[in-house]
């Protein structure tokens, strides 16, 4: 019987192909020659890949045909002291004969004895690679050899060193991910594009730049230096191949299969950080819909990530089988995200109106991402409560990129008593994908409507200009680069420190004579230097509707009269026949709400 996608296969190639499973393969070879040519010459016919699984004994167990790229595997039960008896030999139609990461993956995850990959094309086998179990470190890892004859490898020693090691040690599988990076615009990119793959938990093993005014279509970096990629990543031993731009879905595929590993971009790598730090409903439905908008066009790209056995960076959020997702499916997701988000947008509109309706001022922090802002908000929160029995929850704040996704709306009472909205947004970065801002929109509307935007820059960072002027760009996007701006210059304990004092100051009037537009404050959350000046120049430049007023409240509202004290600057106070005369300054919400105590 034969496995795996067979609709449209004529009778006689199913024919053929079952009488393979008559043939009894010698012992010591992987596969004879005969066989492999025979199997290599129905799938260039029929451009679908076919696996041949085979145990210790000769015996073929199993034959699956698949499409294109990838073909599923059959059951194979997997044991803890040993290797499954399973070898797998399976072609690649194209020409391409090097085992993918996934192929290598099934070999670790099922414990095969082996996987042999046989590129196939319309001049015959293009050549062969084997890959092997091995121990490294107390670990199971693996070995990939090329070949150019099946039987000049002799995979029965190498499996029973294997299974000796086995069967005396605890082995640890690893199931890290190991990257190199690659970029084409500046090598210092390629330095953040290590923290972000350090924030999704993945190894950077090597750095791989080349420096090009135009694109290649097909390969991004030419075919040449694909080449040699490749060959630093079978040295390095990297599953993975992060690129610093974005990659179309041509460029993806061929990618994946000139390289035989998984291939991302920055964009992927960004929104599978959000997938993972998303907490609340709305974060995780916003990066659903800017992970399915970015993949719509890219299908092409998944080849080998959406095959057997996938996971690991990239793959996490909305899910990928790739006989499931078509434009159809997408397009119908987007727009049920769509109506989602649009449902959270009115709940977070009618939380926004409450405070408008209040006559709150709003303040918005944002910035770069790992500049401190969380922090801030934290040390702000807790300087200057608005309530100081009521303990508020902290957001998290953590030296790693995008540590907080999720916007969150907090209260502080300045010096002169007027309580403020403080709100902390997500990070920004270098090349945002524009559907994560576009999903986002809803979140960063809090900054459209805010009546003043706390621009917090990390002045310890070399690249502070160019991570000022992402958050500007941002800030265009949005049409709110005219509201009144604080640019907090943070971490100035950290520049100081790794600096000096005199390059710092020259940095600061750098920034100053760049940015003279901005009301300019140097900061520290984390030694809490200038936070004061800070609330003082947060009080001077935000809009105040305040009334110099003369209450009279009655001996029965006594409650009123405290309410003032907490939340108004009284100036005089003195006790008349018919009840308490008090001289204050009333914010919008308490002028409201003592019109008929008013006298003046």
């Amino acid at each position: 019987m034969i496995n795996g996608n067979i609709s449209g296969l004529k009778d006689y190639v199913l024919e053929n192909l079952e009488k393979i499973y008559e043939k009894k393969i010698e012992k010591g070879k992987i596969l004879d020659e005969e066989t492999a040519n025979y199997i290599s010459e129905i799938s260039n016919k029929i451009n679908r890949e076919i696996n041949i699984a085979i145990d210790r004994n000769g015996n073929v167990i199993d034959i699956s045909i698949g499409d294109s790229s990838t073909v599923n595997l059959p059951l194979i039960p997997v044991y803890d002291k040993k290797l499954s008896g399973v070898r797998i030999v399976h072609t690649h139609p194209g020409g391409n004969p090097h085992l993918s990461s996934v192929d290598v993956s099934a070999l670790i995850k099922l414990k095969l004895d082996c996987i042999v990959s046989i590129g196939v094309s319309d001049n015959g086998i293009t050549g062969y690679e084997v890959a092997i179990c091995s121990i490294v470190n107390d670990e199971l890892s693996y070995d990939r050899t090329p070949l150019t004859d099946l039987n000049s490898f002799d995979y029965l020693d190498e499996i029973k060193e294997v299974e000796e090691l086995l069967r005396k040690r605890e082995i640890k599988e690893d199931d890290s991910e190991y990257a190199i990076l690659v970029g084409i615009d500046e090598e210092k990119y390629l330095d953040e594009l290590e923290e972000l793959a350090y924030a999704c938990d993945v190894k950077v093993v090597g750095k791989f730049f080349q420096k090009r005014k135009k694109v290649d279509p097909v390969f991004l970096i030419g075919s040449g230096k694909v080449q040699e990629l490749s060959l630093v990543r079978q040295i390095r031993k990297a599953n993975l191949i992060i690129f610093d731009e974005e990659l179309s879905g041509l460029q993806l595929k061929m990618l994946e299969e000139f390289t035989g590993c998984k291939v991302i971009d920055r964009t992927t790598l960004i929104l599978e950080i959000f997938a993972r730090r998303a907490r609340t409903r709305e974060a995780k439905l916003q990066v659903e819909l800017a992970q399915l908008k970015y993949r719509a066009n890219r299908l092409i790209g998944f080849g080998i990530t959406m095959s057997r056995l996938g996971g690991g960076v990239g793959t996490k959020g909305p899910g990928e089988k790739k006989l499931e997702i078509d434009r159809r499916i997408i397009k119908k997701n987007i727009t049920y995200l769509k109506n989602e988000l649009e449902a959270v947008k009115k709940i977070r509109a009618t939380q926004r109106e409450k405070r408008e309706d209040s006559g709150m001022p709003k303040v918005s922090l944002v910035g770069y991402t790992n500049v401190g802002k969380s922090t801030l908000r934290n040390i702000l929160v807790d300087l200057y409560p608005s309530d100081k029995n009521l303990k508020k929850e902290e957001v998290l704040s953590k030296d790693m990129l995008f540590a907080t996704l999720d916007t969150t709306t907090r209260t502080i009472a300045l010096k002169d008593k007027r309580v403020i909205s403080l709100t902390d947004t997500v990070g920004f970065i270098q090349k945002l994908p524009h559907d994560l801002i576009e999903s986002f929109k809803s979140t960063l509307e809090e900054v459209i409507f805010s009546d003043l935007i706390l621009h917090v820059a990390d002045l310890a960072s070399q690249d502070i200009f160019e991570q000022i002027e992402a958050v500007e760009n941002v800030l265009t996007e949005l049409k709110c680069l005219d509201k009144v701006k604080i640019l907090v210059l943070n971490k100035i304990d950290k520049a100081i420190e790794g600096k000096g004092q005199d390059i710092v100051d020259e940095r600061i009037n750098e920034i100053k004579e760049k940015y003279p537009n901005y009301h300019i404050i140097v900061t520290s959350a984390v030694t809490q230097e200038n936070l004061g000046e800070l609330i003082d120049l947060i009080q001077e430049y935000l809009p105040m509707t305040s009334y110099n007023c003369k209450v009279l409240i009655p001996y029965s509202n006594t409650d009123l009269v405290a309410m003032l004290h907490r939340n108004a600057i009284v100036k005089s106070e003195e006790y008349a026949d018919n009840g308490i005369l008090i001289e204050v300054i009333l914010n919008e919400k308490e002028y409201n709400l003592l019109g008929k105590y008013i006298l003046s």
